[in-house]
């Protein structure tokens, strides 16, 4: 199919107009997403602070790297995005980000949307495999969807993209029993601190590296994108330490504004890692039980966290084991790049 990063022009196009992606357009990008969110039963949770806080974005510039597509009366239509690591290291891999309103669709946005980020996409791959390290690195252009929005997982198969990975969104019950757990003797577990900020970091990178997908993120991605950000719980967030080595951690978030949507009181486990030196210690249980007591003193009525359904440490098994299960399914689709 034939491909033009150069976005329609009004002429040509009759009923959309591109452009850059701003600041300004940050409130209305925000409504986008709570409209998919009621329509598609999707479940974005930035918050407009969080957007403001990210929009400059070390892997995708805004300017370049993104577009508002408006109607000519100027209502939103649809807004995409695509990221790359400028610095890739075990792969080059591109991400689609695009979503665009109920009451555009149908009409060939869908289309256009998906062939400008493929071609942009196309873009910073080869500009990510100058680098000499970088050049031989295979290359790839990876989205996501919902399972249940089979439309547009539907378009993107046609255009060659194919099915790679399946994530899960798991919850459990608090008032469910809470097992026995106990931290293994000469290990102590504290509380998160900027002391240690950059040690969870290279700790958090080292946990994931034989993850499928990873990607080790920078000390300039590690605040916006991970810590400063609106649902971090510092209060909550555990770290279990071997003398000044940090052995496991679980890093967890609050959703209030997904949680006031919905009309819940929800907790997240963020992130749960162990070290490869400490794993098969029963460090990711003690960690699971440990957020269950503190989200239930806190007055959550349950817990939630995200695992690809294929992951090699057993971590699925693990959560079933406990308890959860099962609430939403992400699919992950693929195209391979010459």
């Amino acid at each position: 199919m034939p491909f033009s990063i150069t976005a329609p022009t009004l002429l040509e196009q009759e009923k959309f107009l591109w452009k850059s992606f701003t600041r300004e357009d940050i409130p209305k990008v925000y409504e986008l997403y709570q409209t998919v969110n009621r329509v598609d039963d999707n479940d974005y949770n930035e918050t407009i602070a969080d957007m403001e806080q990210q929009h400059d974005d070390p892997w995708s510039n805004p300017l370049t790297d993104a577009r508002i597509i408006r109607t000519v009366q100027g209502k939103l239509a649809a807004f995409v995005r695509v990221f790359v690591n400028p610095q890739p290291e075990h792969e080059n891999v591109a991400f689609l980000f695009g979503e665009v309103a109920p009451d555009a669709r149908g009409q060939g946005l869908e289309q256009e949307t998906l062939e400008w980020m493929e071609q942009r996409a196309r873009e910073r791959l080869a500009e990510a495999a100058q680098a000499p390290e970088a050049s031989k690195l295979p290359r790839s252009i990876r989205v996501s969807f919902p399972e249940s929005l089979q439309e547009p997982i539907a378009l993107y198969n046609a255009y060659g993209y194919t099915y790679v990975r399946s994530f899960y969104k798991m919850e459990l019950d608090l008032c469910e029993p809470i097992p026995a757990h106990t931290l293994p003797q000469g290990l102590t577990l504290r509380m998160y601190g900027e002391d240690i900020d950059d040690k969870l970091r290279e700790a958090m990178n080292e946990a994931f590296r034989d993850h499928w997908g990873h990607q080790d993120i920078t000390a300039e991605e590690w605040r916006p994108f991970f810590i400063d950000v609106s649902d971090f719980r510092r209060d909550l967030t555990l770290i279990v330490m071997d003398g000044d080595a940090i052995a496991a951690f679980s890093i967890y978030r609050v959703k209030a504004e997904e949680n006031e949507r919905l009309g819940i009181r929800r907790g997240w486990i963020g992130t749960l890692g162990t070290r490869r030196q400490w794993r098969k210690r029963g460090l990711a249980t003690y960690l699971l039980a440990e957020s269950m007591q503190r989200f239930k003193a806190e007055g959550f009525d349950s817990v939630g966290l995200g695992v690809d359904a294929e992951n090699l440490t057993g971590a699925l098994a693990l959560y079933e084991r406990i308890g959860f299960h099962a609430i939403r399914t992400r699919v992950v689709l693929e195209k391979k790049v010459q």
